[in-house]
């Protein structure tokens, strides 16, 4: 009798313990629910998220810090976010001594060169596993310019004078002044990524050139940033979402590839009409428009906006006179039809030259801009030449001397706008820098209406 009193203890009090643990685990679903309820967030879906960067089990993200257990896997949730129940170890305190919006181990955001991100996406004391994380520039990974020495995201964001990052603070202040879901609490740099979407571009080889078999979609517009992960998706990936869909009717032209005439931007491949590349004219002008002003604390002024669909790089119609001559893969007989995309001459993080301008354009070197002003020597040794380093990639003909001129419509001498004075320069020097006429939304020349744009 005292044994099957015993055992129905046991049994009852095996049914209580498992009772009250059904119960925690539904107060705890229950909490959870009311605070994705509360704050409007949506849960990631394991699909998307298991395709990201971050969320893949063979190359996603893996901290390796003290007191974390080495043999918790890749791509788990637990590597950037702690959790109430510690693992393998004890519970943490909250960073910084109160609770996290988002649950990180590390501060979402303090500065320019310190957040999260900068954990492990950088070469040197790197949390992910290895202690090194390589993240390469656009001209090394689309380019081919595979001694570009730019190799890591914290490094790119790091550059200070005379080359250029795109900073930090100033694309905050910009996100969170729009109706896109951003908050103060936001990382700047999910203004451009969706951590729990974006992919390696090329996939899982962060330290390799893109090729056709290789291709990820690292981008999502910031206009439609959404606090559902499910609804903010990838841009470049889908249906009209190419730069040859953003030329339409217009033309798309690949540039080479560094050192190559048969093989273009951005994967090595043959295509040259823009169906292989994100529309990074749209992506871009979420920010970068005439509606927006950005307040640039590098450069200490308001950017100057830019209306895509009316410059000569971009929808514009563009003039092809005595002055024009081009170089492949662009052809003289198709000027005006030409739609180039940022990228094309920018980098997206930051770089060695101002305006965050690529070390490689067209398949060549060198590209050295390191004055706004461009009165530096350029290519042929001449001083206020330097911004051919950059426009010389595509065009010829950059000089007075070389029958560089206005046309023949434009009134001579009103205002200083003959090709002597523009292009005699006041200091010795054959040339007028590029920039001083030539630059986005510009239509003037030495402040007289030139009658078209200039760039």
């Amino acid at each position: 009798m005292s044994r099957q009193y015993n055992k129905y203890n046991i049994v009852k009090n095996a049914c209580s313990f498992r009772n009250n643990c059904l119960k925690v685990m539904l107060v705890t679903i229950v909490s959870v629910l009311v605070l994705y309820a509360a704050y409007n967030i949506e849960p990631v879906v394991a699909g998307t998220y298991l395709n990201s960067a971050h969320g893949n089990s063979s190359y996603g993200v893996k901290r390796s810090a003290a007191g974390f257990p080495a043999d918790y896997t890749k791509g788990l949730c637990g590597h950037c976010h702690e959790q109430h129940a510690s693992v393998d170890g004890s519970e943490p305190e909250p960073i910084e001594g109160s609770p996290s919006s988002y649950g990180l181990f590390y501060s979402n955001y303090l500065n320019q060169t310190d957040n999260i991100c900068f954990q492990c996406h950088t070469d040197i004391s790197s949390y992910q596993t290895g202690g090194s994380l390589v993240n390469r520039s656009y001209s090394f990974r689309a380019g081919g310019w595979t001694v570009d020495p730019i190799n890591d995201v914290m490094e790119a964001f790091s550059i200070v004078s005379p080359g250029t990052s795109h900073n930090l603070d100033d694309i905050s202040t910009l996100v969170t002044s729009k109706s896109w879901n951003y908050t103060s609490d936001s990382n700047p740099c999910n203004a451009c990524h969706n951590p729990h979407a974006a992919q390696g571009d090329p996939v899982g080889s962060p330290n390799s050139v893109k090729s056709s078999g290789t291709r990820g979609w690292p981008v999502s517009r910031p206009s439609l940033h959404s606090k559902d992960n499910n609804a903010w998706g990838l841009w470049g990936d889908g249906s009209g979402e190419k730069m040859s869909d953003y030329a339409g009717l217009l033309k798309y032209q690949a540039p080479y590839r560094y050192n190559s005439t048969t093989t273009y931007e951005p994967d090595g491949s043959t295509t040259q009409d823009g169906t292989n590349l994100a529309d990074y004219v749209t992506f871009c002008t979420d920010c970068h428009n005439t509606t927006n002003t950005i307040y640039s604390t590098t450069l200490g002024r308001n950017l100057r906006t830019i209306n895509w669909v009316t410059a000569k790089h971009g929808k514009g119609a563009a003039v092809l006179d005595s002055a024009s001559d081009i170089s492949p893969p662009y052809q003289d007989a198709q000027l005006g039809n030409y739609v180039l995309a940022c990228t094309d001459c920018h980098e997206p993080h930051g770089s060695s030259n101002v305006f965050f301008i690529r070390g490689e354009v067209n398949g060549s070197v060198p590209v050295t801009v390191i004055t706004e002003a461009g009165t530096n020597n350029g290519p042929i040794g001449r001083c206020n030449s330097e911004w051919t380093y950059l426009c010389g990639k595509c065009h010829k003909r950059l000089g007075a001397s070389d029958g560089h001129a206005h046309p023949a419509y434009i009134p001579p001498d009103t205002g200083g706008c003959s090709d002597a004075a523009c292009h005699s320069g006041d200091d010795g020097c054959i040339y007028t820098s590029c920039g001083t006429c030539h630059y986005h939304e510009s239509d003037t020349v030495f402040g007289t209406p030139y009658g078209e744009k200039l760039f």
